[in-house]
């Protein structure tokens, strides 16, 4: 008995293996489902009953003639997913069940009133305890059992959506959410949503654009980065300034994107404000560790800006008016439910008062900027939508001195005519970006973006002089040109496995042209043709492809991760380079309001920025990696803990601490400098290597009229060059230790708003002297003086005073018939700290030969309380 079962068994199992496994093939490959199951029961051997609840076409083409007998049968009923008994050589048929079978839910989260896509939306079966996050498009995937579903699409600042219906067949869910009046959104980072996916980066912050508008700003201007600053971890540099230092990091080592284009220089007038128009922003995301394996090419940050799409149901819009400058944008629909387009231009008008208030003058200075935002997108259908977007700015800068009037010869020599020359200095910096984006749904679990951009950026100094002799002028123009281009293609997939596994995967490909430094010097002798001398034209171009290839899980109720592998090479005029970096970022779910978390990731850099001071400006140069440049590299590890407190998880209490390595890091020489010509440009450098440990604290209320958060960093880093400080570490120029920041909002009512900021910084390092000398010239020189020589005995051997300033504001609001009028009134620096901008030595002018007499002196920017005021319109 027990053999024969075994015998019976045996035969099923050969006959599964067969109608699975076997390959055939079929000399016919359309028809209809019958007759294509008559043809398969002829050349398989199989008897095949079915019911006749299945699917039946009237046409039906196969995509191959030759596969097995089970692979033909998905073919035919591909969209009526069956189950299926075998016995002997009988193959019998029934349709799954709804609770059988699988069905995929997509769509967008979008805002009711404009239309936005709304990125890192939760969507969240509460029966199943399952759910996922809109990606950076809005896009969402889900895959659940069919039959009775409720599912449920909620968003920081946005009261929640729920849906039922029975889940059938595959099927489009869109949501569009109304904007909370009872929660605004202030808070920095997302409120945590129990048991729901947290985003579309494992490790990202989402940035409030509301409370950047919202909070205390410079002259009124409301600024994205000075946000991005206030979080911990992430320092300014100088005061005033928004570059940006993460852990030990410096500004070229954050990938910053607008609309998937890198941006080289972020700064207007020389960093006092970003090229980021807040009117222009939908939403921004930072990343300061468990970097997914999708983003590549720098070591410390990435800061991922989106632009407005434009609102679908009308054409509407805002006006601003400040104290520096006033802006308009305007968005709306284009072809109704099909494509929509946004449009924002600002503009300072310094240069408007300067000009009014020197008038009259001779010498005079002037400055402006400007920029402009445009994006306009079509939708084809559910599946494929278009964008493009493009993004222009410019700061330019100028002085006319030494304005005086020249007599020159007129006619025949016999009259004298009087003209006015001056000597002039301007200098002028800018990016050009421009996107092409498609996005196209191949099926209801794989998302694709194929991308293709552009990105300009320049900058210039230039120096014109006059001199005058005899009856001639003689013309002199000096012009250093600098600047890197980007031409970039890449292609982003996601796969939504399941609600508890995404995989994500791409490649792109990167043609860099660098322009390192031109020097161009125009001479006009008097009667004589221009002569033009080109001292140094370095132009190098190189090619980066990048390959990537990450997925996002969860493990039961406690587990999520993000493992990923990022892969890249660089290839340039000399050796080629390329990099192999791992990524990962795990959380625990210790208690259900305890989450542990964990992070390593390594990062390859293959383009430096090579500054002159302590702080970033546009005449900073980028090079590429080159025979005598290696990649910089960083390797990161975290460790740290969340704890959800209050009711509803109102108050997210996050200690983290870090260790960072970097190697190949750039500096000048001791003996060289920015216009050293004496050298090639890749001789004035040597490279080193630093570290940064440290810990983060931050403590946020999410929800109530009274929001805010307090952040605390401690941070050490240190660099190692063997050819400066004699090969002694020191003090990086980013190592600031301790960092404060306090942002407090209340919502007094409907209306009224107010808003603080308090920041403390603990001393930059700076180089100073620590001794000066007497040093007489020599004898025999024709005419002996003396004079003096300073000595520095270590790189930053001393520290700044620390700083620490508050700011106050308040916004009155109030709906009028065509639209929200505000007013935004305020004061920076409240209490007239004098913080240190710059620190100088001033010397007596009495000081006996032979001695010297001097003081160590500061330099503030905003020495005084700064009011501001500023006007805004929406309608």
């Amino acid at each position: 008995m027990v053999i024969t079962f075994l015998l019976v068994v045996a035969s099923f199992s050969s006959m599964a293996q067969i109608a699975g496994t076997k390959i055939f093939k079929l000399d016919l490959s359309s028809g209809s489902s019958i007759e294509l199951i008559e043809h398969l029961q002829d050349k398989s051997g199989f008897v095949i009953s079915y019911s006749s609840r299945l699917c039946f076409k009237d046409n039906v083409t196969l995509s191959t003639v030759e596969n097995t007998l089970v692979g033909f049968l998905n073919e035919i009923f591909s969209d009526c997913p069956f189950k299926f008994i075998e016995r002997d050589n009988r193959l019998i048929l029934r349709p799954k069940s709804l609770s059988e079978t699988s069905f995929s839910i997509i769509g967008y989260v979008s805002d009711s009133r404009t239309g936005e896509r709304l990125l890192g939306a939760n969507i969240f079966n509460s029966d199943l305890q399952q759910g996922t996050a809109t990606n950076n498009y809005g896009f969402y995937s889900l895959t659940l059992k069919g039959g009775g579903v409720r599912l449920q699409s909620s968003y920081v600042g946005y009261r929640g959506q729920n849906t039922s219906f029975v889940l059938k067949s595959d099927t489009i869910i869109n949501f569009q959410l109304n904007p909370s009046i009872e929660l605004p959104e202030v808070s920095v980072v997302r409120a945590k949503i129990p048991d729901a996916i947290e985003g579309t980066s494992f490790g990202a912050t989402r940035v409030s654009m509301n409370q950047v508008v919202e909070a205390p700003a410079l002259f009124g201007e409301p600024d994205l980065m000075r946000g991005i600053q206030m979080l911990p971890g992430i320092q300014s540099g100088s005061e005033g300034f928004t570059g940006l230092f993460v852990r030990g990091g410096g500004p070229d080592q954050n990938l910053v994107l607008l609309d998937d284009v890198p941006i080289y220089n972020i700064g207007h007038l020389l960093g006092f404000f970003s090229v980021f128009n807040p009117d222009a922003v939908n939403q921004v995301s930072v990343t300061k560790d468990g970097f997914p394996a999708r983003y590549g090419g720098r070591l410390s940050s990435v800061v991922d800006v989106r632009m407005k799409q434009g609102r679908k149901d009308r054409i509407g819009g805002n006006i601003s008016l400040g104290l520096l400058s006033s802006g308009v944008s305007l968005d709306g629909p284009v072809f109704k439910d099909k494509s929509t387009f946004a449009v924002s231009f600002r503009r300072t008008y310094i240069d408007a008062l300067a000009s009014i208030y020197q008038q009259g003058e001779d010498e005079k200075t002037n400055y402006y900027f400007f920029d402009f935002n445009g994006k306009i997108n079509y939708q084809f259908s559910e599946r494929s939508k278009l964008f493009f977007s493009s993004y222009w700015g410019r700061d330019k800068f100028y002085t006319i001195y030494n304005v005086r009037d020249f007599n020159i010869n007129v006619g025949n020599g016999d009259l004298e005519e009087t003209v006015s020359i001056n000597d002039e200095s301007n200098a002028g910096w800018g990016n050009f970006t421009g996107a092409l984006r498609w996005n196209y749904v191949f099926n209801p679990r794989l998302f694709s973006n194929f991308t293709a951009t552009y990105s300009n950026y320049r900058f210039f100094i230039g120096l014109k002089r006059n001199d005058a002799n005899d009856q001639n002028l003689n013309r002199y123009e000096q012009r250093y040109l600098s600047g890197i281009q980007d031409y970039t293609l890449k292609a982003d997939f996601e796969y939504f496995q399941s609600p508890r596994f995404t995989v994500r995967f791409g490649a792109n490909g990167v043609v860099h042209q660098f322009n390192p430094g031109i020097d161009v010097v125009r001479t006009t002798p008097a009667l004589d043709q221009t002569e033009e001398t080109i001292i140094e034209d370095v132009r190098v171009s190189g090619q980066e492809y990048r390959i990537y290839a990450e997925g996002e899980f969860e493990l039961g109720k406690t587990w999520k991760g993000n493992a990923g592998l990022h892969s890249a090479i660089f290839m340039g005029e000399g050796t080629p380079y390329y990099s192999i970096e791992p990524r990962l970022a795990l959380r625990y779910r210790l208690l259900p309001r305890i989450e542990l978390k964990t992070t390593l990731s390594g990062m390859s850099q293959f383009v430096h920025l090579v500054g002159t001071s302590g702080f970033s400006l546009p005449t900073d140069l980028w090079l590429p990696v080159s025979d005598k440049i290696e990649p910089m590299r960083s390797e990161q590890a975290t460790i740290g803990v969340n704890f959800y407190l209050g009711d509803g998880n109102e108050l997210v209490l996050s200690v983290e601490g870090y260790a960072k390595s970097f190697k190949n890091l750039l500096s000048y020489k001791e003996s060289t400098g920015f216009f050293d010509y004496s050298t090639t440009w890749e001789d004035k450098l040597t490279s080193g290597k630093g570290e940064s440990v440290g810990g983060e604290l931050l403590l946020k209320k999410n929800r109530g009229n009274f929001t805010g958060w307090l952040g605390y960093t401690y941070a050490k880093t240190t660099s190692f060059f063997d050819d400066l400080n004699d090969g002694k570490s020191f003090p990086a120029r980013f190592d600031r230790r301790h960092d404060i920041s306090v942002f407090l909002n209340y919502k007094i009512n409907k209306r009224i708003t107010g808003s603080m900021n308090w920041l403390f910084g603990s001393g930059n390092p700076v180089t100073l002297p620590e001794e000066k000398y007497y040093a007489p010239r020599l004898p025999f020189e024709e005419v002996p003086e003396y004079g003096f020589s300073e000595s520095v005995n270590s790189i930053n051997n001393y520290r700044m005073p620390s700083f620490h300033r508050l700011d106050l504001g308040i916004n009155f609001t109030k709906e009028r018939e065509r639209g929200e009028r505000t007013w935004s009134l305020g004061v920076i620096n409240a209490y007239g700290r004098q913080n240190p901008f710059l620190l100088y030595f001033s010397e007596s002018e009495n000081s006996p030969q032979g001695n010297s007499m001097r003081q160590l002196k500061q330099l503030s920017l905003f020495p005084f309380p700064i009011p501001y005021v500023k006007y805004s319109f929406k309608f």
